[in-house]
């Protein structure tokens, strides 16, 4: 039997760095043709070093024209395709077990693109990659170039046939993109091939990813509401026009619009479970809880039914841990913290680093008031904490829960200090406390940055960390660590520091008496920018006489440490200080919303929606506040239809009155099940009286 031979094409332009990785990973291939487009690094010589005939060609805007530049010079049975942000998972002699008894012109293969640095971001899809040389087949498209057609043009689609052949594809990472500019570049190439052929409903739906690449989303909408429209059923890229718009959708919180979509496209790709994980989180969001679990389950349930992988576009996990977090999530809501602390373990199972989940399995264990040394402990068997991603799993899981306390205990011999943990390890440290032991893992954490690679943000983290440590001991900040402080930054550490160890404060009732005049005002931003940074990690980290100091500046940042207590869990504490600013119309309007909780809790649902009104000007806020809203209204409308309902007498139990008191009762059922209320850890639901 014949030995069939591979060739190996890829297109280079400045990929010097990537290259080794890419042509390490198909070593033994019995050609290597790689076509540079106009490299000014070291690309070329990279590639000849790697046995590669290095082909020079003028780039054109033309992918499929570079790649056909490389097939003229194929000289092997078989060619199999690679970018230089690729790898080949799959081994090359393993390949060549394919090849020699097939019928098959080309094969399919999957591509694991990783979009980013965590363990599930990964997008699965499948393309023609390996296929029969000396055929005369030529690549098609600008861009996103393709050789599908060309073979089935002659043999139909049966010539194609899926592989277990993988290649891993890193380009989509932030830093990829941004280094190439390739969202750009792409959209560029892409709206040209749109002018050249507005028949052509695939570019048409590659320009909408690449908007959707570029923030563009209203855009996107619409490019791919019109290729939908037109797209013929057996396209294969029409269920991924359906995935992106129904994440599209529910990016713009467009429930409706997602529910109706996926009402229709499910009944023809009953077996794509990014549609069922998506109509789930659809379903959840609008707070119908069932409906949504048993939408997740449909998800779970399709991972007995592999073969999706070859059809569709799909998320890492989509039938396995993503689904099951969900679905505990759920469970917590509907208060079965047993199954939900199930299901976080189930899908603990497939992905244990899965931050999420280790959140929603900690959480879990509060709700059953399992102390936190044994949730750490529990942590340790399911998490691999030989690793150091498994130590930073652990480690951020507890804190995102605020076991604090917990993290300090954490055994030294098997939890070293590390760069991932650090300042979570620090922060930890404050809160319980034990200010010395935070600034002796400081000082470490210093030596151990300056000493391997040093991380900026790392370690300007750091020294926000000790100057707070610092001024809570009571002591000022020394020349050396503020000329450490970003240049832009300087003089107002200086202004911050010589108020904090010197200077004089304003009270909060001062504050609102006086209007802040004779303190800050907005004129100095870069000094306001750094309260409004300093504030609420102050207060986070329970230095609250520091807190109050630094909330001293102006009325707006005592607005800042109020808004901030709340969200610490000083809910009655802080009543009085929302009082106080209420008198000051903008200083009110940062604490809006949590006046309306405060009075919505009370009860008191006319008053509340007055504030949620005044928070719908507020970034970030206005979904919560739009929700809190219909709440309140519809709490106002309850009480009138109970009323009108009592005037009846004993025996009206059927009736207008009492069929739309029963449709506001589930309304307000779905409402208060969406996330629109502050939710507070256990740790800070049991804070007790402020120091």
């Amino acid at each position: 039997m014949n030995r069939p031979t591979i060739g190996v094409h890829l297109i280079i332009r400045n990929e010097a760095v990537l290259l080794p990785v890419c042509l390490k990973s198909v070593a033994g291939a019995d050609e290597i043709i790689a076509v540079d487009t106009g490299s000014e690094d070291d690309s070329i010589a990279v590639a000849e070093a790697y046995g590669a005939r290095v082909l020079r060609h003028k780039w054109e805007d033309d992918f499929a024209k570079a790649r056909n530049a490389g097939l003229r010079h194929a000289a092997t049975d078989w060619i199999l395709v690679l970018d230089a942000d690729e790898m080949l998972n799959t081994p090359l002699e393993k390949i060549r077990q394919l090849l020699p008894d097939t019928a098959a012109e080309a094969f399919t293969v999957t591509i694991e693109n990783v979009i980013g640095h965590q363990a599930e971001e990964r997008l699965y899809h499948r393309a023609v990659r390996l296929f029969r040389g000396g055929q005369g087949y030529c690549f098609s498209g600008k861009i996103h170039e393709g050789i599908d057609q060309s073979i089935i043009s002659r043999h139909g689609t049966q010539a194609i046939v899926h592989s277990t052949v993988q290649l891993l594809h890193s380009g989509y990472l932030p830093e990829m993109m941004s280094r190439k500019n390739k969202a750009v570049r792409n959209e560029r190439l892409l709206r040209a091939a749109v002018a050249e052929h507005p028949e052509d409903d695939f570019y048409r739906y590659n320009l909408a990813v690449a908007c959707c690449q570029n923030g563009q989303l209203q855009e996107a909408e619409e490019l791919l509401r019109y290729t939908l429209s037109r797209a013929p059923l057996p396209a294969s890229y029409r269920p991924a026009m359906i995935r992106d718009l129904g994440k599209i959708y529910l990016s713009a919180a467009k429930m409706s619009a997602i529910d109706a979509l996926l009402a229709k496209e499910l009944e023809r790709y009953s077996d794509y479970p990014d549609l069922h994980y998506l109509l789930g989180q659809s379903l959840e969001g609008q707070g119908l809880l069932e409906r949504a679990f048993q939408s997740y389950e449909r998800a779970v349930a399709l991972a007995e039914n592999p073969d999706f992988h070859e059809k569709y576009v799909s998320e890492h996990g989509i039938t396995t841990f993503r689904p099951l977090h969900r679905m505990g999530l759920i469970a917590l809501q509907l208060s079965k913290p047993e199954e939900a602390a199930r299901l976080f373990h189930h899908s603990l199972q497939y992905l244990p680093l899965y931050a999420p989940a280790l959140l929603g399995i900690v959480t879990s264990f509060q709700s059953l008031d399992v102390p936190d040394h044994s949730i750490a402990a529990l942590l340790q068997q399911l998490v691999p904490a030989e690793q150091p991603a498994g130590r930073a799993a652990i480690v951020n899981a507890l804190c995102a829960a605020d076991a604090y306390e917990a993290v300090c205990g954490l055994p030294h011999q098997v939890f070293p200090l590390e760069k991932a943990t650090l300042v979570h390890r620090v922060r930890a440290r404050i809160i319980t406390d034990e200010a010395a032991a935070a600034m002796a893992l400081i000082r470490q954490g210093r030596d151990l940055l300056t000493a391997g690679d040093v991380t900026p943000v790392l370690l300007q983290e750091l020294r926000v960390l000790e100057a707070l440590c610092i001024w809570a001991q009571g002591s000022a900040l020394q020349a050396e660590l503020l000329a450490e402080m970003p240049p832009e930054q300087r003089s107002s550490w200086h202004k911050i520091n010589q108020r904090v160890t010197g200077g004089s404060v304003l009270s909060a009732k001062e504050g609102a008496d006086k209007n802040g005049d004779d303190h800050l005002r907005d004129n100095d931003n870069a000094l306001s920018l750094l309260l409004t940074e300093l504030i609420p990690l102050a207060a986070e980290l329970q230095l609250y006489p520091l807190a109050d100091t630094l909330a001293g500046f102006s009325i707006h940042h005592q607005a800042e440490l109020a808004a901030a207590l709340y969200r610490a869990g000083h809910v009655q504490e802080v009543g009085e200080r929302f009082i106080a600013l209420a008198g000051d119309a903008q200083a009110a309007e940062r604490v809006a919303f949590y006046i309306g909780e405060l009075l919505y809790d009370k009860g008191h649902y006319e008053e509340a929606a007055g504030w949620f009104q005044q928070a719908l000007g507020q970034a970030g806020q206005e979904d919560a506040a739009r929700a809190a809203l219909a709440v309140c209204y519809l709490q106002l409308a309850r009480a009138d239809l109970e009323t009108a309902a009592a005037g009846f007498g004993g025996n009206y139990e059927h009736g207008p009155v009492v069929e739309d008191l029963a449709a506001v009762n589930n309304t307000l059922l779905l409402l208060k099940r969406t996330p629109w209320h502050t939710v507070w850890t256990r740790r800070k639901r049991q804070v007790g009286a402020r120091p």
